[in-house]
This record gives C-alpha cells, structure tokens and sequence, in this order.
C-alpha cells in the first residue's frame, strides 16, 4: 500500500512539472510583452530591458521554469503577478479563487450525493414503476441539457423573476467581508450570506451530475440485488432494509469512487462554466481574465492555477483510489497478487 501511495505521489509530481512546463514554452511562444502594461504603452526600450531584466524574462525559458520550480521547493511561493502592481502574490490571488471554486465544487457535490444515493437505491428497489421510470426520464434529461442552459434558466427564473436567490456574486465565509476589489459582494460574510449566495449555483451543478451518478447507483444496486451473497441474506432472514445498508452500499460506493476519481476534470470544466454564470469569480474566471488581454497576460497567474489545479486533481484521484481500496477487498486481493 505505502508503495503504491509513493508511486501515486511521485507520478503527480512529475505531470505537475510537465504541465507547468508545456504552459510556460507555449506561453512564451506568444508575442506578448508585460512591458506596456507595467510601464504604460509609451514604455521606452530601456524601461522595456530593464522590466524584463527584473522579472526574469531576458533569461532562457528553461531557466526561468527552474527558478519557478526552485521558488515553489524552496519557499512554497508560486511568485508575484506580473500585471497586477508589485507585491500581490500568486498564491493569495490563486488562494481566493481555489477557495471559492472549492465552495462550489464541495457543497454542488454534497447535494449530488445527498440526492443521488436515495434516488438510485429507491429506483433500484422499485423498478418499471412509475418512480423508477420519473427518475430515468430526469436523468436523461439532465444528461442532455448543458449545466450553461440549465444556470442561464435558473439565475433568469429563481434570482431576476422571482428574486428567492442573489442574481450572482460571491459571499466568503467568514466575516468580515473583504474589501469590493475583491471581487466579493460589498457588505456580505459569513455561514449565512455565505450560503445563500451559493445555494443556486449548488442546485446548478448537482443538475449537471445528478442523473449521471442517479443512473449508476441505480444500475450497481439492481446488479447486487441478484448476487448470491444478497439471496444469502434474505435467507438468513435479514430485512431489504439490512441487505442495501450493511451489504449491497458496500459494492456500490466502490464504483461511485472510482467513477468520481474520473471526473474531477469534468467537475473543474462544470464548475468554470457556473461560476461564469453566477459571477463567483473562481478558478476559471481567474484564467479568463489574464488570457483575455484585458488585464494583460500574466504568466505567473496561469502557471499558479495549472500547478494548483493539477495538485487537487492529483490528490482528490489518490484520496478516491485509496477509499475504493478500503471499501472493495477483492481489489486488494487483486493488486497483492500482481506484486
């Protein structure tokens, strides 16, 4: 097991720096220069050499990859923007974003689960009835609509028609709220504020993923139901209710893990397209704003969330991967007899 984890770790590492690299040799192939945007366009070309003296930029491309990699080893630091006035680090610009995708990414995912377990396991128990076909039917649906369509119609419906949800922005969680720049909601903090601003974008993403973790619960469920171990337990007298919670959830959340560890790329991409809808400014609208050129292009930004992002995805893929491990003894058994 410690073997596996350290391998796990070690290939994380390694798709970490290759990435960071790919986008630092992409982006350096792009004409850009920070200058004007630091200096004003009337930048002349000695203020020009010795801005790009002073972020590093007259240095080969390699180089300058490895002191970025040497500065996060070193200092944990991802560095300072470059478009932004100087001071203003990447890792509280990146921090603020990943807090907030994070908001909508853990409390979308807890309605997923909250609601998609009893739906399937209730399908799964009462099939071709009616229930069971409303719950196929949704499912389709939400698998044909796009999460934009389905955010546009929401925040339209329920925040401007009805006014039962903030028409966007973002709330922290605790108070007090930082200052407007922020990009936060002037006035808002805590649980509360916190909650209600993201209770729409919540129900948003859950719409995304709801039918697609509905329907694969509700298929695990149905193939346990007809395995010998659960003929053995109703045999034994044990009740419907015994046979899913102590034997068949076990089989199943296996497979809701795994199938999990493969979408975190799929729950970034959702999560980018609703905090675009409802303004939360997050992750993906951090990348948005420093490709644009609005703001300039700012390097250190971009390779800060690609080395964060890769990070999360690599450890919430090891932390599912090890659960699936603790929950299915037959991949155990499995893996200790290819070693």
């Amino acid at each position: 097991m410690l073997r596996y984890v350290v391998s796990r770790l070690c290939s994380g590492v390694l798709l970490m720096l290759a990435l960071t690299l790919v986008t630092f040799v992409v982006f350096l192939r792009i004409p850009i220069d920070p200058a004007p945007w630091i200096a004003g366009h009337q930048v002349t070309p000695e203020e020009r050499a010795q801005i790009h003296h002073d972020l590093g930029l007259d240095r080969p491309a390699l180089v300058q990859w490895a002191k970025f990699v040497e500065r996060i080893v070193t200092e944990g630091s991802l560095g300072e923007s470059l478009m932004k006035q100087e001071g203003i680090h990447v890792n509280d610009i990146v921090g603020t974003a990943l807090g907030r995708t994070a908001s909508l990414v853990a409390g979308g995912f807890a309605l997923v689960l909250l609601l998609s377990i009893p739906l399937g396991v209730l399908s799964a128990l009462r099939p071709h009835t009616l229930f069971d076909r409303s719950v196929v039917t949704v499912a389709i649906l939400g698998i044909v609509l796009h999460p934009f369509v389905v955010g546009l119609a929401l925040r339209a419906l329920l925040a401007r028609r009805w006014h039962l949800a903030p028409d966007g922005g973002y709330c922290p969680l605790h108070a007090p709220a930082p200052p407007p720049d922020s990009f936060a909601t002037a006035g808002c903090g805590g649980l509360a504020d916190w909650a209600g601003h993201l209770w729409l974008p919540w129900i948003t993403f859950a719409f995304f993923f709801l039918p697609l973790y509905t329907r694969m619960i509700r298929a695990r469920v149905l193939e346990n139901l007809g395995a010998r171990y659960v003929l053995t337990a109703r045999a034994k007298g044990a009740s419907e209710w015994r046979v899913v919670s102590r034997h068949v959830s076990r089989n199943v959340a296996g497979p809701v893990l795994a199938m999990l560890a493969v979408d975190v790329g799929t729950i970034v991409t959702a999560a980018i397209y609703i905090e675009t809808i409802f303004g939360l400014h997050g992750i993906g609208q951090l990348v948005a704003v420093n490709l644009d050129g609005g703001h300039g292009y700012d390097l250190t930004v971009i390779l800060g969330v690609v080395f964060v992002v890769a990070a999360a995805i690599t450890v919430l893929n090891l932390v599912a991967d090890l659960a699936t491990l603790a929950l299915d003894p037959r991949i155990r058994v499995g893996r200790a007899r290819r070693a």
